[in-house]
């Protein structure tokens, strides 16, 4: 039994270290206005941004069914990777526009609690090492 609570006490710590941790929620258009370099600088900040915009037009389109709900997130994730990766703005700035879309649709993933983001950033790491250019 002391051996269960001494390894318990041991790893826990590393566990919750290891968490990535998400900015508060937009507490509404003024706080994305005012700091939009906030929300652009990893895919668990974009993914809350998404959250907050897509439940903006699920409320505005009055929208019911649960798979024009994802859609609606996946959209705003992708439109908002892809666009702050044209205005090389954030941490999309390097990517290629294919690796945007994708990355985009991760946030979308992400802002509808369908993966969490550790599981979605080492996906896209296998992603990318798939798509980067062989040296020759």
């Amino acid at each position: 039994m002391k051996r269960l609570l001494f390894v318990l006490f041991l790893f826990i710590p590393f566990a919750l270290f290891g968490q990535d941790v998400l900015p508060d929620p937009p507490t509404g258009w003024g706080d994305i206005i005012i700091n939009p370099a906030k929300w652009f600088v990893d895919l668990g900040a974009v993914s809350v941004l998404t959250a907050f915009i897509a439940t903006f037009f699920i409320g505005l389109l009055r929208m019911t069914s649960g798979f024009l709900k994802q859609l609606t997130a996946w959209l705003v994730a992708i439109a908002l990777i892809v666009i702050t990766d044209l205005l090389n703005f954030g941490y999309a700035a390097d990517l290629p526009l294919l690796l945007a879309v994708i990355h985009g649709f991760a946030a979308g993933l992400a802002a509808n609690g369908i993966f969490d983001i550790p599981i979605l950033k080492s996906l896209l790491k296998i992603i990318e090492g798939w798509l980067k250019p062989k040296p020759a």
